[in-house]
């Protein structure tokens, strides 16, 4: 665009002779000095051929010219040109023959694209079609269609073989028949046995050229060449110069447009000269007969073992071939159709040699074309044979590899098989293989475009994923256009043969594009992938082990547990300087790899690292995964509290490679003391129990669902083959912590459950038993408890509710808790356990004045640790605290599922950070978040002290000490209500607080409300009915694992394996290495002498009612 700055008055228009512009000259000037060098392209050496580079190891080996071209053209002009053209043409006429031509070489050429990619991408070496489709789709498809491929070539061979014995007999032939007149004269006898031997000599013949080599088999191909080539063209010079005549049923009229007019269109009949059908002749079975004519294209590939340079020489010699062989076989087409009227092609099926001008010529390109497509075909599946032996594709093939003579030999002997058919029937088979093998290698191309693959840069660049698909679907139509029948059972015996190889074939290091396609396709869902739908959630298991002997049972049941899920074994190994322990890293993850190989289990390996324990936990966990493919369960083992104890009393640390988190019992992989690929690798450091515990609340922290592991080495793991009359038992008990809080004034009531954790122990069961080896062998039971025995019945109702709206089978018991002795003893008094009792909690404060109170009836104390303290509000100030305050503080946040109202059902954003303002008073079923703070360190220092009566003094001097509060709750068990309208991304199952529950308390009313202890109004009276009617849930801790034990212990001593629910300690408790071993040594207790357990916590919910 023109501007007209300078038209304006006053400005200055530069000098237009473009010697200044607005750069200062003198930089100009500058800038120019300072440009001294002077680019020039480097001289371009003179190429050298590959025949005479002397850094070509292949340089007396084949070219193009004779290793691919020459072998293209001789396989292409089949000897069917010789033989059917004039019957095809008689059937077709010339408009659909060139189509038939151009379908067949439209395939041809589409696949001859694929061939030529995939060549020019890398090294060629032996096989053929066979090396390049098993390299690119692995070795499966490479297999099968190399077998297929191999005996497509074979029969191709055989039927050469039988074709070329048609012309000699038309030719020498000596018949009986007086009908019958040699063309020459007559030498061979003729029938069909006399045929038979016939082929076999001519099958000698060639099968001695090829056991010289392939020099020899060049050198023959040459002149052979030069023979067929000299035969095709004397097919169209013969019409310009042969005059018409007329011979008995011979009728010739040299170039005539009404003969071609005539020729134009199809006109199918029956009992034609070269018919073998009874009826009409279909287009279907003139496409079988004529494609293997025009079908050689993978003569050239065949030879890539004895190619100089197979990349280039086999995409440009098989194109060079296929326009020359085109053009060749349109003259003949056109020649005929010419020359040659539509009932001479219908009477004679040696019509074209019938009308030519010199007959031995049409002799001997019969000949060279078929001597060398047997000698090519023998050869070239005789290395396809060689190829699939030398990788190992199917066992019992070695021999071929090793003595490759012998793989000829074997080619030559089915070649020899194939002489009992005859040619149309061949051909259809021909047909069905050749077209199968140009469907995969169309195929095997396009998914190696659309992989990406960033190897994948063939310097043939005249093809993409379109010419590809194209050629695969064209050729797999035509296989059904042929024959159905025959393509079925071809892609029938693919893959009974791909499913062989994929079984019996050992793993190939080839890197197929199926590796590539899978990456694609995870990549492309792992982003679509979420989690946030329940009705698709299934356990993704991450398992945290050390040492693999000692956990054998765990790694192969979470194997079961998984349920089609992810799988991660997770590893850690401790140092302070990675960069020195990183060959340790990888020599660990190969050494774990190879443990999965070793039990069988589908899972990843992840191996972490830190400066110590907690940190290469925390790395382990955020590391696996990826996307929504991301553990949802973190199973480890229990704490070896055992090994402690021995450390502890003999003040000694074990570093061995004991699994510090499960048990010190080999397991059955080394009772036959096999070696594991482990026992090389670091031995880490025994766990202490603070960092154990410092795990459980790391996982918890994160959001993770727990399993606890404990005493799995006695688990014994079913087989696929067991099956058992009386099934065993897998008991499930989901025991409620269950708990009501509330606030001050008008403030809503805060109601937590452990409702999540609740259902995912019956998910786990229900998918344990859908396992094959295990659905065979046990059963669910789901056993829950009250205090009451009136509560029975109402318990097993809502219980088998819950089950049959989550489609649960399991048999469901419920036992009242005044049933068992040891609850007896610790509630009620009962003296039939007291010894037992007395020794698990004989250091514990609560227990001695609960002794002392019976036993004086005088209590100085409220025993029910579940009633909350009246405290004046000028005595504490009222804070406010949101959920994430209360998580630090020790409120377990894998219970804040809300129970509302059966009348008014709320929704409840766990998201929403929700006030809890000035928590005062509560219902018996809870204390304040206060006194479990203060109760807990005061606990932890008077542990600090191991001397009873020093406890007992500081608990003497401390007026305030109480004891633990209580961890469960043996309420009813709430009822449910399904969400209809909710679709599975919400929760739409949810636990209902039923009217009047909140005044009750495990059975009690109102009438068994006791004032709290420092009221004025507290009474001698009050303490001793408030010990008379203590509960489960007003025990501490220790005294309901003890009952729990002593539950399960008589319900679920025969069983096999148990679910129940975990109780996690609050965070920072691992900080007190006291209130560490307290929670440790509560979980011992419960599940001392118990059967394989597995404790679960759950932060999600995991089932749903929606479709």
């Amino acid at each position: 665009m023109t501007t007209r700055f300078y038209d304006i008055p006053g400005s200055h228009k530069p000098s237009s002779d473009g010697s200044h512009d607005e750069r200062s000259s003198l930089l100009a000037g500058r800038r120019a000095s300072m440009t001294y060098f002077n680019y020039q392209e480097e001289p371009q050496l003179r190429k050298i051929s590959s025949k005479l580079d002397p850094n070509n190891p292949n340089k007396h080996k084949l070219g193009t010219y004779d290793g691919v071209f020459v072998p293209t053209s001789l396989n292409v002009l089949s000897i069917l040109m010789f033989l059917r053209f004039g019957f095809i043409l008689g059937q077709l006429g010339f408009i659909c023959t060139v189509g038939l031509l151009i379908l067949s070489y439209m395939i041809n050429l589409l696949t001859t694209l694929s061939i030529s990619a995939i060549s020019t991408n890398g090294t060629v070496r032996g096989g053929g079609a066979y090396y390049m489709i098993s390299r690119s789709l692995g070795p499966e498809f490479g297999g099968s269609i190399g077998i297929v491929f191999f005996l497509g070539q074979v029969f191709n061979s055989g039927m050469n073989a039988i074709g070329l014995v048609e012309p000699l007999l038309y030719n020498f032939g000596k018949s009986h028949n007086t009908d019958f007149t040699a063309a020459f004269f007559g030498l061979l006898p003729m029938g069909h046995w006399h045929q038979f031997v016939y082929a076999t000599i001519i099958l000698l013949i060639c099968i001695s050229v090829a056991l010289v080599g392939s020099q020899m088999v060049s050198k023959a191909g040459n002149v052979l060449f030069f023979v067929l080539a000299f035969s095709t063209l004397s097919i169209p010079v013969s019409a310009l110069i042969k005059r018409p005549f007329s011979e008995g049923n011979i009728v010739y009229t040299g170039i005539s447009w009404q003969t071609f007019r005539d020729n134009l269109f199809p006109r199918l009949t029956k009992g034609a000269a070269g018919s073998l059908l009874k009826k009409r002749e279909t287009f279907n079975d003139l496409f079988g007969i004529f494609f293997p004519a025009t079908a050689g294209i993978f003569a050239g590939a065949g030879m890539s073992s004895e190619l100089r340079k197979p990349s280039r020489s086999i995409p440009k010699g098989t194109l060079w071939g296929l326009l020359f062989t085109f053009l060749c076989y349109a003259m003949v087409v056109l020649s005929v159709s010419l020359t040659t009227p539509r009932q001479t092609l219908y009477r004679d099926v040696q019509v074209i040699q019938s009308v030519s001008a010199v007959q031995v010529v049409i002799l001997l390109g019969e000949l060279a074309t078929s001597v060398f497509s047997i000698i090519v075909g023998m050869v070239g599946a005789a290395y396809v044979l060689e190829a699939i032996a030398k990788d190992s594709i199917l066992p019992g093939l070695s021999i071929f590899h090793k003595r490759p003579m012998i793989s000829l030999l074997f080619t030559w002997f089915l070649t020899q098989m194939c002489l009992f058919s005859d040619v149309n029937k061949i051909a259809t088979f021909i047909t069905m293989t050749f077209l199968m093998t140009f469907t995969v290698m169309n195929l095997a191309c396009f998914f190696l475009v659309i992989s990406s693959a960033p190897n994948f840069r063939p310097s043939f660049k005249y093809f993409d994923r379109y010419t590809a698909i194209t050629g695969a679907f064209i050729s797999t139509v035509a296989m059904f256009v042929v024959d159905g029948v025959s393509a079925s059972m071809v892609i029938l015996a693919m893959v009974i043969l791909f499913l062989m190889i994929h079984y019996y074939s050992p793993p190939k290091p080839w890197g197929d594009v199926s590796q590539n396609l899978i990456y694609h396709q995870v990549r492309k869902y792992l982003l679509r992938l979420k989690q946030d739908n329940i009705k698709y959630w299934r356990p993704q298991i991450l398992l945290l082990v050390d040492n693999p002997r000692t956990s054998w049972n765990l790694i192969r049941f979470c194997n079961n547990l998984k349920k089609g899920g992810l799988y991660i074994l997770g590893h850690v190994t401790v140092s302070p300087n990675f960069q020195e322990q990183f060959d340790e890293l990888k020599k660990q993850q190969r050494a774990w790899m190879k443990i999965r190989d070793l039990a069988k289990i589908k899972a990843f390996v992840q191996i972490g690292t830190g400066p110590n324990l907690a940190w290469g936990i925390r790395n382990v966990f955020l590391g696996s995964g990826l996307g929504g493919m991301r553990p949802n369960i973190t199973v480890l083992g229990f704490f070896d509290l055992q090994h402690y104890y021995q450390r502890v009393s003999n003040n000694t640390y074990d570093n061995s490679n004991e699994i510090s988190n499960e048990n010190s019992e080999l397991s059955a992989v080394t009772q036959f003391g096999k070696p594991l690929p482990t026992d090389d690798c670091k031995n880490e450091d025994k766990v202490k129990i603070q960092q154990w515990v410092q795990i459980v609340e790391d996982l918890s922290l994160m959001q993770s669902n727990i399993a606890i592991a404990h005493d799995f080495k006695k688990l014994e793991l079913p087989d696929k083959s067991d099956r058992l009359h009386v099934k065993k038992y897998i008991d499930l008990y989901p025991i409620q912590m269950c708990a009501q809080m509330k606030a001050q004034h008008d403030k809503p009531s805060i109601t937590t459950t452990n409702f999540d954790t609740y259902t995912l122990i019956l998910q786990l069961g229900a998918i344990l038993v859908t396992v094959p080896q295990w659905k065979h062998t046990h059963a669910l039971r789901v056993i829950l408890f009250v205090e009451s025995e009136l509560d029975r019945s109402e318990e097993n109702r809502r219980m088998r509710e819950l089950l049959n709206v989550l489609r649960i089978e399991a048999e469901v018991i419920v036992v009242s808790l005044d049933q068992f002795r040891v609850y007896n003893t610790i509630v009620k008094g009962d003296p039939i356990k007291f010894d037992y009792v007395n020794s698990k909690m004989g250091d514990d404060p609560w227990w001695r004045d609960l002794q002392d109170a019976r036993d004086t009836m005088k209590p100085k104390r409220r025993f029910s640790m579940a009633n909350a303290v009246a405290v004046k509000p000028n005595n504490v100030r009222a804070n406010r605290y949101k959920m994430s305050k209360l998580q630090t503080m020790g409120v377990s946040l894998t219970m804040s599922s809300s129970m509302p109202h059966a009348a008014s059902i709320a929704s409840f954003d766990s998201d929403e950070e929700t006030d809890v303002a000035s928590i005062r008073d509560s219902s018996s079923s809870i204390p304040s978040t206060a006194q479990r703070l203060k109760y807990e360190g005061t606990r932890r220092r008077n542990l600090a002290n191991k001397n009873p009566s020093v406890l007992r003094k500081n608990y003497e001097e401390n007026n305030n000490v109480q004891s633990s509060g209580p961890v469960f709750s043996s309420n009813k068990l709430p009822s449910t209500k399904v969400l209809e309208d909710e679709s599975g991304d919400k929760p739409t199952l949810i636990p209902v607080l039923e009217q009047g529950h909140s005044t009750e308390n495990h059975g009690k009313s109102q009438r068994n409300l006791i004032l709290p202890e420092l009221s004025p109004c507290c009474s001698k009276e009050s303490l001793v009915k408030a010990m008379e009617n203590i509960g489960f849930n007003d025990l501490p801790g220790k005294a309901q694992h003890l009952i729990l034990n002593d539950v399960m212990t008589q319900l679920s001593g025969h069983s096999d394996l148990i679910f129940s629910t975990l109780p996690v300690p609050a965070l920072g408790t691992h900080k007190d290495p006291d209130a560490s071993l307290l929670y440790v040594e509560d979980l011992h207790i419960w599940l001392d002498d118990l059967p394989p357990t597995m404790l679960i916590n759950s932060q999600t919910m995991t089932v749903t009612t929606a479709l």
